[in-house]
């Protein structure tokens, strides 16, 4: 029998788990399948608009209707699955007590924010029911959706109050003595720090809009550093500093409106559709396929299984839009082949960790998405600004290999020679990629089809050559759906967060104070903007630069637009420097997923190989402020058909 206050919160945690993390799953999967069924839709959609002439009545109003779905269904697994992104520089190397410790606080702002966000939607589908509010075109009422998404919040709040059960659980066995009132002395913390806007505000004192706007920002960094996910920590910070503003009935209204606008809009099924068709690509072997065909075109070269290895990122990346997918993929099938031939390892990593940051230049990619959702540009025109640069930036990694190997032969030996025949034959294992590429990137610039239904016609064709491949398994669409539900969830809840955040940073001045502050400064605009890149580089080296630019570019895009840099361009040069973020020491996520497959190579030799490429993205970007046109002209050129911008 259990006895003991620390045995009776395992029971409890254990028991909400047991009820929870099933049907967190099965929801999940449910979100997967959704995805699937939308893409479907679409296809529809686009045969029956360009064949028959008769669009489907109400297709964008299904499709947001099928994301409010994907999104609310999959939060809660995510949060299980430890999906959301969080900063553990530093949480790694605290101690134990010390993690349970900040476990409690966090979950308890878990559990407050969710909790928050789930009632105020479930105010919010009152008030819908009660003054029929419906769908534009197809009369749909909006309540029950309001209620999924409180449900789905709902949940998050509850997987938070296990979470909390196991670290204060912890926390108090590992500190039989004093641990139950340590547990207690954080909750009361916990509690007092989200009363202290109602506390400050009762006590008359007024920082001032700028100076709290710093305050909040400063303390988002520093929870996130803590180890608090990304997007928890900014949507209770900006509510927070909101209700100090504004007061806590404006906080409200904002998170009830932002909490669900702030992600549920038509061209954001875009995130889905390219996820999902990333990891299709990647179950169905597609990858490895690209990288054998690279290596008969390439091997001879001198090292030529590295370069094969680029231009297989590069090929592969032109289907995937995602960096740790493409780096994943291709590390898996190109470092055990490099590692036979004798390749140094530095030099082997590197070129399969920087090769594998194509995935978000080359179109279609998640990095222009985000940035296009934030900055409100053209995704079309944002994906074919970064076709060029993609390429190019293929060419300057090659190079360099071809370089390094030539001068030192030893560094990465020559493979053998193939035939022109051989060349030809291997072709036909990379036509399914070169079919997707057309479908999605051809259909964008022909302005047939929105970026949007370019993802969903990309995950239907996906899905279809992969049924013509031995590899694709019941089991990997079932890994591929799930693992795409979650990195939906993930982005999309970012995105939410982002929204409170920036709304509150509006509030704040920030943007203008900075616009004013720089425009004082008698310095060139290109002083400016190298200060920026020097300090989203330098981010970089902290926390993944994704979720940072949610973060970041609410302040520094008005910025950038008053300085008169072209939006576009500055969406290749922001993305390119997300690449360099994905691969900048310490933090590198990048360096971490080849570490996963290269385990015998230590990181520092990782590191040590991937300088060189950081060097090439940092010289990219000067070709770029020399040459914008580089980034420019197909975009110029194009047929835009863009379904909200």
């Amino acid at each position: 029998m259990r006895s003991g206050l620390p045995d009776r919160l395992k029971c409890l945690s254990e028991i909400l788990d047991r009820v929870l993390h099933p049907l967190a799953r099965y929801l999940a999967l449910a979100s997967g399948l959704l995805i699937v069924i939308m893409a479907l839709l679409v296809f529809v959609d686009i045969a029956s608009r360009l064949i028959f002439k008769t669009p489907i009545r109400g297709m964008i109003e299904y499709q947001t209707f099928g994301l409010v779905l994907v999104l609310f269904f999959a939060l809660a697994h995510t949060l299980i699955k430890g999906g959301h992104v969080k900063v553990d520089l530093l949480t790694g190397r605290f101690p134990p007590a010390m993690q349970a410790g900040l476990g409690v606080i966090f979950s308890v702002w878990g559990v407050y924010i969710f909790a928050v966000m789930a009632w105020e939607l479930v105010a919010r589908a009152v008030d819908a029911q009660q003054s029929g509010e419906v769908s534009m075109l197809t009369n749909i009422p909006w309540a029950p959706f309001y209620v999924i998404a409180a449900l789905g919040f709902g949940l998050v709040s509850l997987v938070n109050l296990s979470i909390l059960l196991a670290h204060a659980q912890d926390w108090m066995r590992m500190s039989p003595r004093n641990g139950g009132l340590c547990v207690l002395a954080s909750l009361v913390g916990a509690v007092v720090f989200l009363a202290m806007p109602a506390l400050l505000r009762n006590a008359g004192l007024d920082l001032g809009p700028v100076a709290t706007g710093v305050v909040v920002v400063a303390l988002i960094m520093g929870i996130m550093l803590l180890g608090m996910p990304i997007s928890f920590a900014m949507a209770l910070m900006g509510f927070l500093g909101l209700w100090y503003m504004m007061g806590q009935g404006m906080a409200l209204n904002v998170l009830q409106l932002n909490a669900f606008d702030g992600a549920i809009e038509y061209y954001f099924t875009v995130v889905p559709f390219f996820i999902l068709m990333g990891f299709v690509a990647l179950e169905a072997g597609i990858g490895r396929r690209m990288f054998e065909t690279c290596i008969v075109w390439f091997g001879r070269l001198p090292g030529g299984l590295a370069v094969a290895t680029t231009a297989g990122c590069g090929g592969f990346a032109s289907i995937c839009g995602d960096s740790l997918a493409t780096a994943a993929t291709m590390g898996s099938v190109a470092l055990p082949e490099m590692k036979k031939a004798g390749y140094d390892d530095s030099l082997a990593t590197g070129a399969v960790a920087a090769g594998g940051t194509l995935g978000i230049l080359v179109p279609p990619s998640l990095g222009f998405v985000i940035y296009g959702m934030i900055t409100q540009q053209s995704i079309g025109k944002l994906f074919m600004a970064g076709l060029l640069p993609g390429v190019l930036l293929v060419v300057m990694f090659s190079a360099y290999i071809i370089l390094r190997a030539t001068l030192n032969p030893a560094l990465a030996p020559r493979g053998p020679a193939t035939t022109t025949g051989q060349k030809l034959a291997s072709l036909r294992n990379v036509w399914p990629i070169g079919i997707l590429f057309a479908l999605v990137v051809g259909g964008i610039y022909s302005g047939l089809i929105t970026p949007t239904e370019a993802g969903g016609i990309g995950l239907v064709g996906a899905l279809v050559l992969s049924l013509f491949s031995a590899d694709f398994t019941r089991q990997g669409f079932v890994r591929a759906a799930e693992t795409a539900a979650e990195m939906t969830a993930m982005i999309l809840l970012v995105l939410i967060a982002a929204t409170v955040l920036g709304f509150f940073v509006s509030v704040s001045d920030i943007p203008s104070a900075m616009v004013q502050a720089i425009g004082s400064l008698e310095v060139s605009r290109w002083w400016v903007f190298t200060l920026i890149i020097l300090i989203y580089i330098f981010l970089g080296m902290i926390m993944n630069i994704g979720p940072m630019i949610m973060i970041t570019m609410p302040i520094i895009f008005p910025t950038v637009q008053s300085l008169g840099f072209d939006p576009i361009w500055f969406g290749v040069v922001v993305v390119i420097v997300m690449e360099i973020g994905q691969i900048t020491p310490p933090i590198g996520i990048n360096v971490f997923v080849i570490h996963g497959v290269a385990k015998s190579v230590p990181m520092a030799e990782i590191f040590r190989g991937i300088t060189p490429f950081i060097l090439i993205q940092i010289l990219l970007i000067l070709v770029l402020a020399l040459v914008p046109g580089l980034a420019l002209w197909l975009p110029d050129s194009m047929n835009v058909l863009e379904s909200v911008f």
